[in-house]
């Protein structure tokens, strides 16, 4: 391959690479955010993520081929460059034109088969019928918009290699349609952008979730505000002969637009991942607080070692319940379970404890009722063998 014998790139040139693989990377970022959300959150691949996945292989494409244009020569002035290094410059950008937009369109894709699973039932066919209008429109535009590029020059070649002969009579067919194609997708950018705003401001939902899909959306309204200055100064093109300066501002604010729309198209389908990262955050400050309590644990640690050093003999524990129902277990037990970190409810429990020797034997329900009634009696009392508590958990 040839090089060019000057430095190969200009200011116009730099800042067109810098901007353009930095969008390249914050898309990709996102993108790839997005797809680990789908599959190992969501457990599936739909129609928004394969289409702002292609979208991003064909930029990529295109960025590639922009790159090598920026090598050889794309952002300077006509004149600075020789024969070889325009045909080169304009053979890489002109077959970089096609991808990106149909990256763009790709990514517009993506974002109308996502809004026609969130409009609602209401009015839900006329709703369903006017994003895949829109969808429509925009790809047979493209395709036209492609046509016209490769159709202004016969032969085709002729394009990007000046020294063939042949005639290009078809470049002021090709500028009027780039009106059109630039009027009609940044119609689309518009539409799949504030058409979301609207529908979520009608839903029954916090109005910080509206706010936050909103603004989600609305990096389509920037999306539309890089096509429209593109297409103002698709004009330049037929007023110039220096079309390797010209050409690379068109493609500056192309690819701005492009690379918005994926992300744009990407951003919602981040939010089982963050919905998840949410939980767990909560989740994790909730068990920060739990443990604030270690202090009240410890006091009933205490309270059940104080109980389990009474001495040996008949012990029982009767725990009453909100509900009234009354349960009969060994202390060893109850206080095991509680000692483990299990949840318990609020629990009132009287501990009798007595030797057989003073006392007759009874039926076990009798004898139970007896010492419930005989600890009521001589709670407080000097030289009882009767504690009563109340552990909270």
């Amino acid at each position: 391959m040839n090089t060019p014998s000057n430095p190969p790139t200009s200011k116009l040139g730099l800042i067109l690479l810098e901007l353009s693989w930095a969008l390249f990377g914050i898309s990709t970022l996102i993108l790839g955010l997005r797809l680990f959300s789908d599959l190992y959150y969501m457990r599936t691949f739909k129609l928004p993520s394969f289409f702002t996945l292609l979208g991003l292989l064909l930029g990529l494409a295109g960025q590639i081929l922009i790159t090598y244009s920026v090598h050889w020569g794309l952002g300077k002035h006509i004149e600075s460059l020789q024969l070889t290094q325009i045909e080169m410059t304009m053979t890489y950008i002109w077959n970089a034109q096609p991808l990106q937009l149909l990256a763009n369109t790709s990514g517009k894709l993506a974002i109308a088969t996502l809004l026609v699973t969130l409009h609602g039932p209401k009015f839900a066919k006329a709703k369903s019928i006017f994003i895949w209008t829109l969808a429509a429109l925009q790809s047979t535009i493209v395709i036209i918009a492609i046509s016209m590029i490769y159709a202004q020059c016969d032969p085709v070649e002729k394009l990007w290699k000046v020294s063939l002969p042949g005639a290009c009579n078809g470049r002021e067919r090709n500028e009027k349609w780039a009106y059109v194609q630039g009027a009609v997708s940044s119609s689309v950018d518009l539409a799949l952008a504030v058409y979301p705003i609207v529908l979520f401001w009608d839903l029954r939902i916090q109005m910080l979730k509206k706010l936050v899909l909103s603004v989600l959306f609305a990096f389509g309204i920037v999306a539309c505000i890089c096509c429209i200055v593109r297409t103002v100064n698709v004009s330049r093109l037929g007023q110039t002969s220096d079309l390797t300066h010209e050409v690379a501002e068109l493609v500056i604010w192309n690819t701005a637009e492009m690379y918005l729309v994926l992300i744009a198209g990407s951003l919602p389908g981040l939010r089982p991942l963050c919905n998840k990262r949410v939980r767990a955050l909560s989740n994790r400050q909730s068990s920060y607080g739990y443990h604030s309590r270690d202090s009240n644990m410890a006091h009933k640690r205490d309270f059940a070692m104080k109980l389990s050093n009474l001495p040996h003999g008949r012990t029982k524990a009767f725990a009453s319940t909100s509900n009234n129902n009354r349960s009969q277990e060994s202390t060893e037990n109850f206080f095991a379970n509680m000692s483990n970190g299990h949840i318990m409810k609020t629990t009132e429990f009287n501990v009798v404890h007595g030797d057989s020797s003073s006392r007759g034997e009874t039926p076990s329900g009798q004898e139970d009722e007896r010492g419930v009634e005989q600890g009521k009696a001589s709670r407080g009392s000097a030289g009882s063998d009767l504690e009563i508590g109340r552990i909270r958990t």
